[in-house]
């Protein structure tokens, strides 16, 4: 069984943080772990709750205190003994101390009878390995054969999944698509069915870069790339064999039917336009639909605020009538917050805290306007609820304390801000704290 290293007054806590494993197996370990501090420890002690005193198996004498550091993967050593002892081979004589690390060898004495050696190992919580795991990425693993740079605004291609930058892929895709049946990928040459944009490998992209700027392309560069780069959302692309993608369903369509329709404009002629064998499928993000990716046409396809393909306003300018669509593609998702009468504010505002947007609606009206002339001001381009969530956010972060109701003005931040996830579920911290700001936990303040 193992012993504990304690001392008088104290008792375990019962987190074990570090161990002195023996190398005499007759003899126990000795877990070190965090204290509680009874009020009969001597005060001259001057014992912490991440602190131990280690007894001998032998003698029962105290002859070591050990106290974990504050990067949780060190710790300190200190002899309490009266005779010196060996750390990693180096002599530590009575109350003098040294750091020690996992695999550090402690002999309690100086070749003297009686004497034990241990090896100390830390036992790292799931926080703290949380914090140590970081993933090393090769920069050569991490750049596109087109242009051999470091992705910018990555996408990935299906069914190889290789990656490249969004502006070279989009010029690789606009060359094949003009002289081949079928697209190829760069580096593989296998045929491509999917191009989508991938949001992960862009922070990688970003990490590596900011670990090395050597590797960091000119802002000209990178204007030429984006000038380049269309692929917005994510596109099923049409093979010489008549490859297409099917849309993706959502729970109320399998509900309604189970009759998958192509892209109306790959069999039918709408104006002017009719689908070739090479041409570029978006997918709509609401009803799944598909629809051509057309870049030489004004009709919007896309949502300016949050990049989203929907299909409505784009039927409505070919004339193809949708009546089964969803809802979100109705011609009026594209129509300019301008001409919207705006009247409550958007479930998804402040995180869904129901007790910030009441905070905020209570601020338009003491300060004697409405919400669409808060929204009229504040906004600054054409989108939907996302973008009227946003404005509502730096609306609130500009109101100055003054005109806050004097029961929200007296609270503290939340260490979490906005991305705190205990507001979505906790009523009465959602209530007692502020989330109408960034987050500080873990920030240098």
């Amino acid at each position: 069984m193992a012993e504990v290293g304690e001392s008088s007054g104290a008792k375990p806590s019962g987190e074990i943080w570090a161990k002195l494993v023996p190398s005499d197996s007759r003899f126990p370990d000795v877990e070190i772990r965090d204290l509680v501090l009874t009020q009969d420890t001597p005060q001259s002690q001057d014992i912490g709750s991440d602190e131990s005193l280690v007894c001998s198996p032998i003698d029962k004498c105290e002859w070591c205190r050990i106290t974990r550091n504050p990067d949780q993967s060190s710790a300190t050593i200190q002899n309490k003994s009266s005779n010196a002892i060996l750390v990693d081979g180096a002599a530590i004589q009575s109350e003098e101390s040294t750091v020690i690390r996992s695999g550090s060898e402690i002999i309690t004495g100086l070749e003297r009878e009686g004497c034990l050696s241990y090896r100390f190992n830390v036992l790292l919580g799931p926080e703290t390995c949380q914090k140590m795991l970081k993933i090393s990425v090769d920069a050569e693993h991490a750049k596109c054969c087109i242009c051999l740079n470091i992705w910018h605004d990555a996408v990935t291609i299906a069914p190889c999944f290789h990656n490249f930058c969004n502006g070279c892929f989009s010029e690789w895709l606009r060359r094949s698509q003009e002289k081949r049946s079928s697209v190829l990928c760069p580096q593989c040459r296998a045929v491509v069915q999917f191009v989508g944009r991938n949001h992960f490998l862009h922070n990688i992209a970003d990490e590596i870069l900011n670990a090395d700027s050597s590797l960091r392309r000119s802002n000209e560069d990178t204007a030429v790339l984006d000038s380049y780069a269309t692929v917005r959302s994510n596109l099923v692309i049409k093979s010489g064999k008549g490859l297409l993608g099917k849309r993706v369903r959502s729970a109320v369509q399998d509900e309604a039917d189970s009759v998958e329709l192509p892209c109306p404009q790959c069999s039918n002629q709408f104006g002017g336009f009719l689908c070739n064998r090479s041409t570029t499928h978006l997918q709509c993000q609401a009803c799944g639909g598909m629809m051509p990716s057309r870049t030489n046409t004004s009709v919007p396809q896309h949502c300016i605020g949050c990049d989203r393909s929907f299909c409505g306003a784009y039927w409505h300018a070919q004339g193809v009538a949708q009546s089964a669509s969803h809802h979100i593609c109705s011609r009026d998702t594209f129509k300019p917050i301008s001409e919207r009468t705006i009247s409550r504010i958007p479930t998804s505002a402040h995180e869904n805290n129901r007790h910030e947007q009441e905070i905020t609606m209570r601020c338009i009206a003491q300060m004697g306007r409405t919400l669409q002339d808060v929204i009229a001001e504040w906004m600054v381009i054409d989108c939907y609820e996302k973008l009227i969530s946003f404005l509502l956010y730096w609306f609130r972060v500009s109101v100055s304390a003054s005109h806050l109701p004097p029961d929200a003005s007296k609270r503290e931040n939340c260490w979490y801000g906005y991305s705190c996830r205990t507001q979505h579920h906790n009523e009465d911290h959602a209530r007692k704290r502020n989330h109408v700001c960034r987050p500080t936990r873990g920030a240098n303040v």
